[in-house]
């Protein structure tokens, strides 16, 4: 995985819905697992939406 396939994941999985707590756990450790590995910032995250149209 590169960086942007990394920015890609990161987006979605911050903006899809969370079902229960679990699943928002689960979305929290990978989101932050992506955030160190690829250094990562919100603001790219939030471009990479908005270039999507989400």
């Amino acid at each position: 995985m590169d960086r942007k396939e990394a920015i890609r994941q990161a987006t979605k999985l911050a903006k899809a819905p969370i079902e229960n707590r679990d699943d928002a756990e689960q979305k929290h450790k990978e989101l932050n697992q992506l955030f160190k590995q690829f250094h990562l910032f919100w603001n790219e995250i939030n471009k990479e939406a908005e270039r999507n149209g989400k």
